[in-house]
């Protein structure tokens, strides 16, 4: 570690400091004074910073920063609107956070900060673009070297783990390879509702009934622990947290993993992502797969998804043939002028997908300032020419996502004795999967086949074929109409209208849509409530924790 040290100084090669296992975040004093940080592929461990005076201030906590600089409610309203609406698009808002002014150092990237009065320079070390020469069958012997390191590490080095263990491919196959390395059986924990079952707990007790080496727990759920449930209940999150919805489920799930003597937990973050196909890989096939490759890809899936599958080749056609800045010119028509329905998966065939009925929520000012920093962001595209392909992009897009979740459940799980852990989001890991294009990893007709490759003999072989996740839907409608009215009080004294952002009675028409039946904007008003109870304890006065 230290030749690597002194030789990434003496040669400037900072990337050989992100080999090392795990996932973390680097700072390295020289004895210059010269400060260089750099944070880890997935972004899980981001630094934040700003500009004080002639001076850099920066810390893992925005809120931190935010205090040390006198910003503890200066907030950056078009940041949170589009956190809110444009979630998918987080090149509108770039390095920008909830506080005014405060930077978000992001995945791959790296600061050097002088000891002078210079401004800091950032830069990014690791593009992460696809290998084209990547073999499917290498890059699964070595993503399966990856996983045996990354969770025998955790367990031979913690005095007690335990693990997720939903019955999916994710965290339930972690949970295994933790199993063969634990002198002991594995505690893992699976969660169910019994008046809203999400469909998890039957795979779980199937898969963990043929181990000896899993000793299966089930975390019951109850109506105190229902989505929308004393919302504020929560220490501050850092950040707006979308899960603040669902805070009281996590805190019965972290209640009974702490009774059982906490520890390192495993969690399955970062697979779906990284494993998993978005819509926007199929923009990416005609350039690497062909013509014969799109025609059966389009036809499969629109056998799937009951939709034509001409239709599906003309998205991938179009999306292939529309470079970012038009995209992002399109988006700005779309936020000037919401369409008031949901987007559909056709519509998911894009660099990213639409705004739905939520963009609705805004006020014509917010709209107009999110579309036009769309219009400056497509005029910085043109300048920058080529970047990442549309499946390439969302792929990092939903692993920067994914690797916020787990931010933000390490820093929900600290009070209760728990460390959480997401090996799918250790750098080597991340590397192996991207290094392979989308393509060749996608399949219509198989979930996650470079995993399944990867792990076949190493997890029971029924595990490798569940095709269904966990659909917590039901829990999301139940909790919903039992708090409805007091949703309603909350959003028309919500900060976010003080600041401009929602008009409250077109949130609130979106709960009556709810109640009489029609199909719920969940993600959307998760995110919305996420900055809703974020920005009341802000305002509240609770500092950086």
């Amino acid at each position: 570690m230290h030749q690597d040290l002194s030789r990434s100084v003496r040669e400037g090669d900072w990337e050989r400091l992100t080999r090392w296992p795990g996932s973390y975040l680097l700072m390295v004093l020289e004895d210059t004074g010269r400060l260089t940080a750099l944070t880890d592929l997935a972004g899980q461990f981001p630094l934040y910073y700003t500009r004080h005076g002639d001076r850099t201030v920066l810390s893992t906590l925005a809120t931190a920063v935010a205090a040390m600089t006198g910003r503890t409610e200066a907030f950056d309203p078009t940041a949170l609107a589009a956190y809110v609406v444009c979630p998918a698009v987080p090149e509108l808002v770039g390095s920008r956070t909830a506080f005014a002014d405060v930077c978000r150092l992001g995945p791959g990237e790296a600061l050097r900060v002088g000891p002078g009065t210079e401004p800091p320079e950032r830069w990014t070390y690791a593009s992460l673009e696809p290998d084209g020469d990547a073999c499917f069958e290498e890059s699964a012997d070595r993503l399966r070297e990856s996983l045996v390191r990354a969770t025998a590490l955790r367990v031979r080095n913690a005095p007690r783990i335990t693990s997720d263990f939903s019955g999916g491919m994710d965290s339930t196959s972690l949970a295994f390879l933790a199993a063969d390395e634990a002198a002991s059986p594995l505690d893992a924990f699976v969660y169910h509702h019994p008046e809203a079952p999400a469909g998890d707990l039957e795979h779980a007790q199937r898969f963990a009934a043929g181990s000896s080496a899993i000793r299966l727990h089930v975390t019951l759920g109850e109506d105190a622990s229902l989505p929308y449930a004393d919302l504020d209940a929560r220490a501050g999150a850092d950040q707006p947290d979308p899960a603040a919805a669902a805070g009281a489920r996590l805190r019965l799930r972290l209640t009974d993993i702490a009774r059982r003597g906490g520890g390192v937990h495993l969690t399955g973050e970062g697979g779906d992502a990284l494993l998993g196909a978005p819509p926007a890989h199929l923009g990416d096939v005609p350039g690497t797969g062909g013509p014969r490759r799109l025609a059966h890809d389009a036809l499969a899936l629109g056998r799937l998804r009951r939709v034509s599958p001409a239709k599906v080749a003309h998205r991938a056609l179009r999306l292939a043939r529309t470079p970012m800045d038009r995209a992002l010119s399109d988006l700005a028509v779309r936020l000037e002028r919401p369409s008031p329905h949901p987007p559909q998966w056709l519509d998911a065939i894009a660099w990213w997908p639409p705004p739905g009925v939520e963009a609705t929520w805004l006020t014509s000012r917010a709209r107009r300032d999110l579309a036009e920093l769309a219009v400056e962001r497509a005029a910085q595209a043109r300048r920058d020419g080529v970047g990442p392909s549309p499946g390439t992009r969302a792929v990092l897009c939903e692993l920067r996502d994914s690797a916020a979740v787990q931010t933000r459940l390490v820093e929900a799980a600290r009070p209760f004795g728990v460390w959480t852990q997401a090996p799918f989001l250790d750098d080597e890991v991340v590397r192996t999967c991207l290094s392979l294009p989308g393509p060749h990893k996608a399949d219509p007709y198989t979930v996650k086949p470079l995993l399944r490759a990867a792990l076949s003999g190493a997890v029971p072989a029924a595990l490798l074929d569940r095709r269904t996740k966990g659909d917590y839907a039901g829990e999301d409608y139940l909790g919903l109409r039992r708090v409805v009215a007091d949703l309603r009080v909350r959003l028309s004294r919500s900060a976010l209208a003080d600041l401009g952002i929602v008009e409250p009675a077109r949130v609130a028409a979106a709960l009556d849509g709810v109640e009489w039946g029609l199909t719920g904007p969940f993600p959307a008003l998760n995110r919305l409530l996420g900055v809703d109870t974020w920005l009341k304890r802000r305002r509240g006065g609770e500092g950086a924790a």
